[in-house]
């Protein structure tokens, strides 16, 4: 009797070209995401499917024309937009942080995941809190979805693949960071000593995500806030506090009323 093969999806047979393309292994791709090997087998065995922000970390891994395939699996579409306000777009992100711009639900064509130099970051419908208080529900990201696409420059990204960003509630980081930003963070660099000094995202396990600048001293690790008003918040407990990536840039709106 011959055994009969499991069937599987094109998103598990798209995985597989991947690799293949990348000539990277299972163990090559799951180090790249960020996630276990064992991951990477249930999606290459069609058990488990990819989450929309893997899908787009997928898509920016791929690049022309492939990746079109793993951001339309996001949702996302920009089938609508010209192709000269796609390069408008992009030269303009060279250009300055003001002229970012946000894709709300639309299909990420090839002109952003080939030769534009330009990479997607999902945000997230996650908030890193700048308070005493953390919010009063913490959204972890494995329950999170993707609530836009961000553009930003290829060469502003370290770890392209690792990059996502999420909202900023509360003023522990006024005046340097605003409540109502946008930070944009690499969850490749996790290393404590590498990122010493550095704005870092942490997230506990009961608490959500924290962002702070991270200080090593002997014997204790530190979030020192901005504000002067907050005390620095011990975070030496690498099994409560896990470091969730640097912050490598924010955006925010100028809110100043008046003239």
């Amino acid at each position: 009797m011959v055994e009969q093969q499991p069937t599987t999806h094109e998103w598990s047979d798209r995985l597989r070209r991947l690799i293949k393309d990348l000539q990277l292994t299972q163990a090559g791709l799951a180090e790249r995401l960020g996630v276990s090997p064992a991951t990477v087998s249930r999606w290459l065995a069609g058990k488990n499917e990819p989450t929309a922000e893997t899908y787009v970390a997928l898509g920016n891994l791929a690049g022309k024309p492939d990746g079109n395939y793993f951001w339309e699996r996001a949702g996302i579409d920009t089938s609508k937009l010209p192709d000269a306000s796609l390069r408008q777009t992009l030269s303009s992100i060279r250009v300055s942080l003001e002229d970012f711009n946000v894709i709300a639900g639309k299909k990420v064509s090839q002109h952003i995941a080939g030769k534009s130099n330009a990479v997607a970051i999902p945000l997230m419908d996650v908030t890193a809190f700048g308070d005493r208080v953390p919010p009063n529900e913490n959204v972890r990201l494995s329950q999170a979805s993707v609530q836009d696409v961000l553009l930003a420059p290829f060469a502003w990204c370290p770890h392209p693949e690792n990059m996502l960003s999420m909202h900023v509630a509360g003023d522990s980081m006024y005046p340097v960071i605003p409540s109502g930003s946008i930070l944009f963070v690499d969850t490749a660099v996790i290393d404590r000593d590498q990122l010493n000094q550095r704005l870092v995202v942490v997230a506990h396990r009961d608490l959500g995500f924290k962002v702070a600048r991270l200080q090593r001293l002997a014997g204790s690790d530190l979030l020192v806030s901005a504000n002067p008003k907050y005390l620095p918040l011990d975070v030496s407990n690498a099994t409560k506090w896990k470091i969730f990536g640097e912050v490598l840039w924010w955006i925010s709106k100028d809110t100043k009323q008046g003239a």
